[in-house]
């Protein structure tokens, strides 16, 4: 299954993850809603050098 993320009208609420079909996407988008990149991962890996 394809998504793809869309962050909400005006920028309030976090983006979601929607599944990547014109009968889901076209009614998102013509409420406001627009394409963005993926939220980065939670966990930042890191080396800790020292």
């Amino acid at each position: 299954m394809e998504t793809v993320w869309l962050r909400p009208p005006h920028g309030e609420g976090d983006p979601k993850e929607f599944e990547a079909k014109p009968e889901i996407l076209i009614p998102a988008m013509n409420a406001g809603w627009s394409q963005c990149a993926a939220p980065a991962a939670e966990e930042e890996v890191t080396e800790h050098v020292g």
